[in-house]
């Protein structure tokens, strides 16, 4: 897989940073070994919540390029996570990214709360939240996350167990 990483990487200047770190993410996550969940050997997910089409993605830090981390301020550490998550509205057609107001919470197996604090990144057409996450190995955590746009409110709940490389 590293091989394959490496080739793929080498042609990073064709897409953006942030759209390659996506990238990167999913074909991890694809690339999952055997020990991990179904969720995650799925790759990134989506859901529908009221009027939006809302996906999302939980990896390790460490898959982001040290370029790539850098130009984001993001901490690349085998005890950090990251959570991307891009909004829909699913009744514009060619489904528009929303610039939502996204808070949340990630809870452990032992009940410890971790606020999470969501960054926006803006690359038109596309935006993307953003947050880093500790975690332990083989660490389950749930994720309790609220998103604002307009009047409406919606909660996106989703599990992702995380692994040190």
């Amino acid at each position: 897989m590293m091989q394959y990483l490496r080739k793929v990487q080498s042609k990073a200047c064709y897409v953006t940073p942030v759209l390659w770190m996506l990238a990167l993410a999913m074909l991890a996550l694809f690339s999952w070994s055997a020990a991990a969940d179904q969720e995650q050997a799925q790759g990134g997910q989506y859901t529908t919540l009221g009027d939006w089409e809302v996906h999302y993605i939980a990896f390790p830090s460490t898959f982001l390029q040290p370029e790539i981390a850098a130009r984001y301020n993001i901490r690349r550490s085998n005890a950090r996570g990251l959570i991307n998550i891009s909004v829909l509205d699913t009744k514009q057609e060619g489904k528009p990214a929303l610039r939502a107001q996204i808070q949340g919470y990630a809870l452990n197996s032992v009940g410890q709360r971790q606020e999470l604090q969501f960054r926006r990144f803006i690359e038109e057409p596309a935006i993307y939240f953003i947050s880093e996450v500790r975690h332990s190995d083989d660490d389950r955590l749930r994720f309790f996350i609220t998103i604002r746009h307009g009047n409406e409110t919606q909660e996106l709940r989703f599990q992702h167990t995380f692994y040190r490389d």
